[in-house]
């Protein structure tokens, strides 16, 4: 019984037995997973109750300024730097965040030209609500796993990235 990843290794097996498709054994998982996970937070940040929050990528915005701690503000670049996820359309995000009511943005008072991502109030109440069962959900899509296990292959991944980043 296997997954999707052994499937193709047996196809290639056959059709080219000499080809070393090894390096598929971890990166066709680690890609196959980040789209299943993704597409399981989506669907729960789009289910969630609360203020609205369109996906993974403007969640991961908001999860930056949080954690940022008081008064939950950076600015882009220093957002971008924070972020977990890939930056890419950083600039629509924030468009879209600010008019959904997460955020504000406004001129730093050290540098005019320079510009501010705040939480709003109300953004910093709506995911203090919701964190606890964010993590939770997290959580629950990792019970395969024992938290040694978890551990591990956290780390193995740390490693890898530092490495590729």
């Amino acid at each position: 019984m296997g997954d999707a990843v052994d499937a193709a290794k047996q196809e290639w097996a056959a059709a080219w037995p000499d080809l070393d498709t090894s390096p598929g054994d971890v990166l066709a998982r680690v890609l196959r997973l980040g789209q299943i996970v993704e597409e399981a937070l989506n669907r729960r940040l789009r289910r969630r109750p609360g203020m609205e929050v369109s996906n993974l990528g403007d969640f991961d915005v908001l999860r930056a300024l949080r954690r940022s701690g008081p008064p939950y503000a950076l600015t882009p670049g220093r957002l971008r730097q924070a972020m977990l996820v890939s930056s890419a359309g950083l600039s629509g995000r924030l468009k879209r965040l600010e008019a959904q009511g997460w955020i504000t943005r406004s001129s730093s008072l050290d540098d005019r030209r320079s510009t501010v991502v705040r939480l709003t109030p109300e953004g910093v109440e709506d995911l203090d609500r919701d964190l606890p069962d964010h993590y939770a959900f997290e959580a629950d899509l990792l019970q395969a796993l024992a938290h040694g296990q978890r551990d591990e292959l956290a780390g193995l991944l740390r490693e890898l990235l530092l490495r590729l980043e």
